[in-house]
This record gives structure tokens, C-alpha cells and sequence, in this order.
């Protein structure tokens, strides 16, 4: 859609450790990096990282004017929680936060895409620095994203 923003989130979790990131990129229709972010989040379980991706995202999202956004995550419990017709008593508390800041003067559009088609949010969440939870945000995309954006530019032109 025309003036449509493609937003994609991930959780990161690792299996050693414990520690969890988040990370997130918003493009454009033709695919163009317009900003990206990476957090660390302390402990927790990837449900909970991916739906604080998803909340972050769409805060600075919202923080930005963006006012037509489709957001993709590669987490069907994420898609299951937020799309269920109770979504306001979900017990947990980030689910209602998400549908809150939804449900404002935007529209917003959620989707399931396949891991595979979701690398460069994985790539913004593996850069998250694990002794720091500051937000790290990026106008221009990292060094560690190029090669993922060039395969997604080439999926994008065929």
C-alpha cells in the first residue's frame, strides 16, 4: 500500500544464558532502511521478548509520525494473543499495553511472516550490547545488516 511503513521485530533469547534482546528495522515499500533499533532486556522467555520488540517498535513507529504500518513478526503466539477477540483482559500485562498504543489514530496491520523472511530484525536484536540497557537506535544500518538488506532487495526486485 502506498505510504505504508513495513516494520519487522524479533526476540532474541539465548539458550546459554538467559539474556534477551530485542531488535526491530522500519523500511519502505521499496525496501529502504528509514531506521532501526537494539535492546537488551534483561531475563526473560521469548514470548516476552518478542512482544516487547513489538511494543518498542511501535513506539518509536508512532514517535516518528508514522501513520500507515505493517508490522511483521516471524511469532505466530504473538499474532494469536493479539488477534484473540479478549485481547483487553489477556493477563499479560505488555499484550494489553500493545493493543492500547494499536488502537490509536494509525493504522496498523499485523502479520506472520516466516523466519526466514524476518533475518534483518534477527540481525538488529543480535547486536543489542548485553551490559547496557540502553535503547540503541539507527538512522543508517549497521555494518552487520548490509548483506542481509542486499538478499532482501533482490527477493524484493524479482
Amino acid at each position: 500500500m502506498v505510504g505504508c511503513l513495513c516494520l519487522n521485530v524479533d526476540g532474541a533469547v539465548s539458550l546459554n544464558t538467559g539474556k534477551a534482546t530485542i531488535g526491530g528495522l522500519l523500511r519502505d515499500t521499496a525496501g529502504n532502511f528509514i531506521f532501526g533499533f537494539s535492546k537488551y532486556i534483561g531475563f526473560t522467555n521469548s514470548l516476552h521478548a518478542e512482544l516487547w520488540a513489538l511494543y518498542v517498535g511501535l513506539q518509536l513507529a508512532w514517535d516518528h509520525g508514522v501513520n500507515f504500518l505493517q508490522i511483521q513478526t516471524d511469532c505466530k503466539r504473538v499474532l494469536e494473543l493479539l488477534h484473540d477477540t479478549n485481547v483487553d483482559s489477556c493477563p499479560i500485562s505488555l499484550v494489553r499495553s500493545i493493543h492500547q498504543f494499536w488502537r490509536r489514530a494509525w493504522y496498523v496491520d499485523l502479520i506472520w511472516v516466516p523466519r526466514s523472511s524476518n533475518q534483518a530484525a534477527d540481525s538488529m536484536a543480535r547486536i543489542a550490547n548485553c551490559s547496557s540497557f540502553d535503547l540503541l537506535f539507527f538512522s543508517d544500518p549497521p555494518a552487520q545488516l548490509h548483506d542481509v538488506l542486499t538478499t532482501d532487495a533482490l527477493v524484493l526486485s524479482l
